[in-house]
């Protein structure tokens, strides 16, 4: 008896392995719910919209202008011109097509940047997802992987870190497209991997390379994605099986070999030889000095060595976000033995300890990996790179993936320790309780609505330069760009150019290399009729800085108006010797030969200033355009120009009815009365409309139409001279 059961008992014993052995296979492979592939995408999708829908509308700021505004090529450039023409192809190509779309209105360009964020919080969402199901190990992580992957979703999607790479559209395009090329490169090496068939395979293997060689056309921090895959595949593919691992270097090696390949073409061999001979110097940016003397060069180690303090804070910032700021108050560390270089050593030193203590212990430790994530995708920006720019928080954008992830593991862990050991014991709120996982989901939504009012907050200072720069005056009062900035803005807005001196004076004080300040003291005094200290002011920064257009065309302006018209010609040719394509140069031009007399030398310039180069943003420079060509009786081309106009401004003054005399001039006629029928709809009082509609039916012998309209106009009981002559007539 005792033999049967001891026989029964070995029986259940292998059935209960057997069993174990199923469920855990099972558990590797299993399907999760569908929902689970759908509502989790619409939901941080939606809340995305909600939160950035506000700031649609923003205006371009800082370096917007310059890469959109004044990226003159923008116009002409397509895809053949930018295919694979250098490492950053993609956005130059992109802005293109948001041109062609809006022109300079910024909606579509921040629409765009939304489309792309919220495609990368989607990857995020799925990489992680479809990486802890397939663990071997039964724990926190794989048990967990649906509200992680949610969380760390949102986290990614609504920090309000992140409102520096969305928000700041150039860097959307920059970061967000290289963030994009990375999640893209990570997800389908996943399922690559865990591909069946061969078929499959071959389709996500084309879909890796593809993606990895335009990759080089995003960012230059796109380099980094071999060896981010080669972390995916260690610690969630291979799960730290090193015999797995090498089953799948025929990817690693070719995808690393195509990705430097390229970048060699790219960056030229030199670029990689000076940065690994720590030969690679960098300059100041004017304004923004973090040397200790302005003219200093920024070597490989002043900088490394100012880089711990800099990786604390994007660090810290994903914690405390209240306090981030476009730019900071923060020069280059003094010595490797001072308290800011030092003391963050330190500390990092500490964490990397603790990473590699996690690693003996376990090597495939899900917390090891988030770090080495964030340390690895930071790395190229915050080592032996030198840059003008000390830190940037955009830079951060690719390398929060694994910070956020730990996050988000965090919160999940902590949250569900005191749900069910400590409020469970003790009964309270039992009904929140009860399931853990729906429990969990729910408190990421409210930590992801937290995170996007956030969001919400501080995208508001991207709604004006005002807000801008004075949120950058608020965290970095000692940058001299700035305060002159801020100071642009506040005399624009509120045309107090007198009150500005003093502030333009004291952002020179604050850095003498520095000529923006110099050229915006300038037109202050212009403003205020001081003509000879703003040309004063212009020659000075010059001096300073004497390839800037700008300042020869403002300096040539300032002779126009001392009539002094020999010399502003010599200051314009200088500027467009710089920029051939310089519109406000040429529109100068034609002021200088209008005001000698040649009105067809002037409509030339006026002509080529809106039609071949940049001044062909706004309506003031087709509305001279038109205005001359009138002059000159070339109505086709005054017809062109005040529509073109209109189309910038449908208020712009006189515009509207100069278009229907240009068109009644050219005898179109019907184009003028259709005009003249808007304006005088408009305002009925508007006498010469009356008068002109009238001559048009004139014109076409329609006498009972044109006596009409003289009628009305005589209603307005305006005096108009030509309207009783032509009643009288009648």
């Amino acid at each position: 008896m005792g033999h049967k059961k001891r026989k029964r008992r070995e029986k259940e014993l292998a059935k209960s392995a057997t069993k174990t052995i199923q469920n855990q296979a099972n558990f590797r492979t299993h399907k999760a719910p569908f929902w689970q592939y759908i509502i989790p995408p619409v939901i941080v999708s939606l809340l995305t919209i909600i939160f950035y829908t506000p700031s649609m509308r923003y205006a371009f700021q800082f370096d917007d202008i310059a890469n959109i505004k004044k990226f003159f090529h923008i116009r002409h450039y397509g895809l053949r011109n930018l295919f694979f023409s250098g490492t950053r192809w993609i956005s130059y190509w992109l802005n293109t097509i948001h041109y062609s779309i809006s022109q300079f209105d910024p909606i579509s360009y921040r629409i765009g940047n939304l489309i792309i964020h919220i495609t990368n919080g989607i990857l995020v969402f799925f990489i992680i997802f479809t990486a802890l199901r397939h663990l071997k190990k039964q724990n926190f992580f794989s048990k967990n992987y649906f509200t992680i992957a949610f969380l760390s979703s949102l986290l990614f999607l609504l920090h309000p870190v992140q409102t520096q790479t969305v928000s700041y559209v150039i860097q959307g395009q920059l970061e967000g497209l290289a963030g994009l090329a990375i999640l893209s490169i990570t997800f389908l090496f996943l399922k690559l991997s865990y591909a069946q068939s061969n078929s499959t395979k071959k389709i996500y293997t084309f879909l890796l390379f593809a993606t990895a060689a335009l990759s080089c056309g995003t960012k230059e921090i796109a380099i980094i994605s071999p060896a981010l895959i080669l972390l995916v595949d260690w610690f969630l593919v291979a799960q730290g099986d090193w015999s797995s691992l090498k089953k799948r270097l025929y990817i690693h090696i070719p995808l690393a070999l195509l990705v430097i390949i390229l970048y060699m073409y790219f960056l030229k061999p030199t670029f990689f030889t000076e940065i690994l001979g720590l030969k690679r110097l960098a300059k100041n940016n004017i304004g923004n000095v973090i040397t200790q003397n302005p003219l200093e060069k920024i070597t490989p180690w002043m900088f490394f060595r100012s880089q711990f303090k800099v990786i604390l804070h994007y660090l810290w910032i994903f914690i405390y976000p209240l306090s981030i700021s476009v730019e900071y108050d923060w020069v280059l560390s003094k010595s490797f033995f001072a308290f800011d270089s030092i003391v963050p050593f330190i500390v990092l030193a500490t964490i990397g300890l603790g990473v590699i203590k996690l690693l003996l212990k376990d090597k495939t430790s899900m917390i090891a990996f988030g770090a080495l994530w964030f340390f690895i995708a930071i790395a190229p920006r915050s080592s032996i790179i030198p840059s003008p720019e000390l830190l940037v928080d955009y830079k951060t954008y690719t390398a929060s993936f694994g910070w956020l992830f730990l996050i988000a593991c965090a919160v999940i862990y902590t949250y569900q320790y005191f749900a069910t050991k400590i409020w469970g014991k003790v009964k309270l709120l039992p009904f929140i309780f009860k399931d853990i996982q729906y429990s969990t989901a729910t408190l990421a939504i409210l930590i992801g609505l937290s995170s996007g009012i956030l969001t919400m907050q501080r995208n508001t200072i991207w709604r004006s330069g005002i807000e801008f720069w004075g949120d950058m005056i608020k965290h970095a009062p000692g940058k001299a760009r700035a305060y002159n900035n801020y100071f642009v803005e506040l005399s624009q807005k509120m045309h107090d150019f007198k009150g500005s001196i003093p502030h333009f004076k004291k952002a020179i004080s604050m850095d003498s290399k520095y000529p923006d300040p110099w050229n915006n003291l300038a037109v202050a005094y212009a403003n205020i009729g001081e003509l000879d200290n703003a040309i004063s002011a212009l020659k000075q920064s010059i001096k300073i800085y004497p390839l800037y257009p700008e300042n020869y065309n403002n300096l040539a302006s300032f002779y126009i108006q001392k009539n002094d018209l020999d010399e502003a010609e010599k200051l314009l040719q200088k500027a467009l010797q710089l920029r051939s394509y310089y519109g406000k140069a040429y529109f100068n031009m034609g002021r200088i030969y209008f005001a000698r007399g040649d009105k067809e030398k002037a409509w030339e310039y006026f002509k080529k200033c809106c039609t071949e180069c940049d001044f062909d943003s706004g309506p003031h420079g087709f509305a001279t355009y038109g205005k001359v060509s009138m002059m000159l009786k070339k109505y086709e081309d005054a017809i062109f120009a005040y529509q073109k106009a209109l189309s910038f401004d449908p208020n712009y003054p006189e515009a509207a009815f100069n278009l229907a005399n240009a068109y009644y001039m050219a005898k179109k006629y019907n184009n003028a009365i259709a005009v003249y029928q808007q304006l005088v709809k408009q305002n009925p009082h508007d006498v010469r409309s009356h008068y002109n509609m009238g001559e048009a039916y004139m014109a076409q012998e329609k006498y009972q139409q044109a006596l009409a309209c003289y009628q009305e106009g005589q209603k307005t009981k305006i005096n108009f001279p030509y309207l009783h002559t032509r009643l009288a007539h009648q």
